[in-house]
Order: structure tokens, then sequence, then C-alpha cells
């Protein structure tokens, strides 16, 4: 092939990637811009910066919450979150009003905190000597991460008013999305805090152990639960429903993608309880385990989001997180038009409730949206 031909040929490519002479316009266009900026700006600039801020200002022009530019350092945080990694000493916390301080509301199981002695109700008043008294969670975040692979020294006060300082290895952390126990009455309680990855597994083991355990019944909490992978989603009604589709994804041309369950089930009263802040695959969740008459549903209406994302990886190590599928339930039902889902039974909660339920210390026998599931499994 002649040089020149190759050129042509380079140059067609490139044209047809930018989606025709237009789109090949428009990237000239932001490569114009570029150029502006490094030979005629006065002051100092990033070009790395201001391609991640036209990138991410392009994804905004969207108007779509769900998709997002990530650089290279958000995308590999992301990549943590979406696998229940975080770097860190396994405790979750709440701002302790006397104090200041961070009180330790739950405990990892095997985790740095609880190897180091640590206990609920122990106050982190310091990390590595700096205050995080009357600061925010986030600060204290940062200070305890920036020893990651290392040591935190803590500073930290028991009930009893003693302090004392203790060393804590600040590793990669495993979060299980799933923990389970049984209620009175036989009713097998689940809370599955995401369908990230593991969260299927899991879930099919929670339910597993609870029908050795004597569970007749099943309710699954899925309360302020961001969603996740479709296919964490899918194990879990796969394994509890009978034959059928379980979720129908389209895109813009409305081809659908249709998941199904084999004959395989789980036959047994069920419930499934709801938030405002039960978002995508939890509400799917939810949908599917009631189209099939399976359970009910107990709580507040969902979030309505409906809309399935890809993560588009770029070869700097960047990318792209952008809503490609609109989901459906198994009747055909798009909750992003219906608004969300809506309960079979309303059960709220109140502000002293919801504040317990946040950091964890309301506990299922008290809490109105948990009974109200309960109500919901018959005599």
């Amino acid at each position: 092939m002649c040089a020149s031909c190759g050129v042509l040929a380079a140059f067609a490519v490139v044209i047809l990637g930018f989606g025709g002479f237009k789109g090949f316009a428009r990237a000239a266009k932001f490569a114009s811009v570029l150029r502006i900026i490094r030979t005629q700006f006065v002051g100092e600039s990033d070009l790395d910066d201001v391609t991640d801020a036209a990138l991410a200002n392009a994804i905004a022009s969207l108007d779509d919450d769900w998709s997002y530019y990530m650089d290279a350092e958000s995308y590999s945080a992301y990549q943590d979150y979406s696998a229940n990694l975080y770097q860190g000493i396994g405790v979750t916390v709440t701002q302790d009003k006397e104090t200041g301080g961070f009180a330790i509301v739950l405990l990892t199981k095997d985790g740095p905190a609880q190897l180091a002695g640590l206990e609920v109700g122990d106050i982190i008043l310091a990390v590595d000597g700096v205050s995080v008294q009357n600061g925010t969670v986030e600060d204290m975040r940062a200070l305890i991460q920036a020893d990651y692979g290392k040591q935190a020294m803590l500073t930290v006060q028991r009930a009893s008013g003693e302090q004392w300082q203790v060393a804590v290895s600040c590793e990669e952390i495993y979060t299980s999305p799933v923990r389970y126990e049984m209620l009175d009455g036989n009713v097998g309680y689940i809370a599955i805090a995401n369908f990230r990855q593991g969260a299927g597994e899991e879930s099919i083991a929670a339910v597993d152990a609870l029908m050795e355990q004597g569970a007749e019944s099943l309710v699954f909490d899925v309360r302020s639960n961001p969603g996740g992978q479709v296919n964490e989603m899918v194990a879990i009604l796969d394994y509890l429903l009978p034959e059928g589709d379980v979720f129908i994804r389209a895109d813009k041309k409305g081809h659908e993608a249709v998941e199904s369950s084999d004959a395989d089930c789980i036959e047994m009263p069920m419930a499934v309880v709801v938030n405002r802040d039960s978002y995508s695959a939890a509400e799917f969740f939810a949908a599917a385990l009631r189209d099939y008459d399976w359970a009910k549903v107990a709580g507040e209406a969902t979030t309505g989001k409906g809309r399935s994302q890809v993560t588009y990886s770029l070869w700097d190590g960047s990318a792209v997180h952008l809503s490609k599928y609109s989901y459906l339930t198994p009747s055909r039902t798009d909750l992003y038009e219906a608004g969300g889902l809506a309960p079979d039974v309303e059960a709220l909660l109140s502000e002293e409730e919801t504040t317990l339920y946040q950091t964890g210390w309301l506990e299922p026998a008290d809490d109105p949206q948990v009974q109200a599931a309960v109500g919901l499994l018959g005599p």
C-alpha cells in the first residue's frame, strides 16, 4: 500500500471512530483548545487535569445522575468499592456528642481493630497524635488511610473514661455485604447492604444457614442498598424463584437481554423491606419477588433508578461509567417510568429510629419496617 493510501485509511478510521466528519470536527476543536492552553496560557497548566475536567463535564452534560467520568485514581477506588474492599482498620463509627470523637458502633469480624482489642463503644479521639475531635469522619478516614500498609496510632477512650494508645494496622479489608439472624417465630432475617461482588453467594449461604436453623419464613432487608452488579442480584433471584424471566434490560434500540431462573426454588413465605434509598438492583430484587407473588414488600417507596450502567475502561486507567440499558421487571415494568416501587404496606421510621438504624443500633424487634414485613408473612 502507498504511503498516502495508508494516511487516508488511518484518517478514515479516525473519522468513523468520532462519528463522521462532524464528530471528527468536535475532536479537532478540543485538540485546538488544548493547544491554545499549552502555547498561550500565561499561568501554570496541567493538560491532564484539563482533559479530566473536560471529560467529566462532558458526561455531566448528559444530565444523568448515574453516568460519570472517573480519573485513574477514582476508577481504582471504584474497583475496590465494587469488590466490597476498602482501606481501613475495620470499624464503623458515629460522632460522639460528648467528646466530639468517633464512637465505634460496628467492628469487622477479625479485622485489624478487633484484633487490636478495640470494642464497640470505644471512642477514637486522635490518629497519629492528630485530634479528630469535632472533625469529620472523612478527615479521620484520610488520616487512617495515610497509614495504609503500616500501623495507625490511635488515641482511644473507653466508656469508663480510661484513655490509652493502640497501634492498629491499616489494611485492605473485605466487608461482607450480607448479615443474617433468626428472629422470633422462626423468621430468617437477611440484610443485604449492596449487590456488589460476593453478595449473591453470601445471600444464598445465609438462606441455607437459616433454613438449617429451622427458618420457616424469610425477610430480606434491602434498605439503603445502592444496588451493584446485575449478576449478583440474578444469582440470588435464580436461587429463590421458580423457572421464568427474572430480569430484562433493553438498549437504546429496544433490543432486550433476558436473565432467567431455573425450576429449582425456595418455597416459603417471604417479605422484603425497602426504603427511599433502595436503588437499582435492590428495588428490582424486591420487584421480581413480588412479580412472581413470591414475596410482599414493606417500608417506603423506592427511588426508581431503572437504568443500568456499563463501565468503559480507557487506556490511561481512567473510565466512563455510562447508562446503557433500561431495566424491566419480570412483568416488564420500568421502575424509572413508574417512579419507583410502592410497598404493599407503608411503614416509616421516626427521627430517633432513623438515627438508630443509620448507626446500626436499631434491633429488628424494635424496627417498625422490619416488623411490618414480618406481619406480611401471614399466620
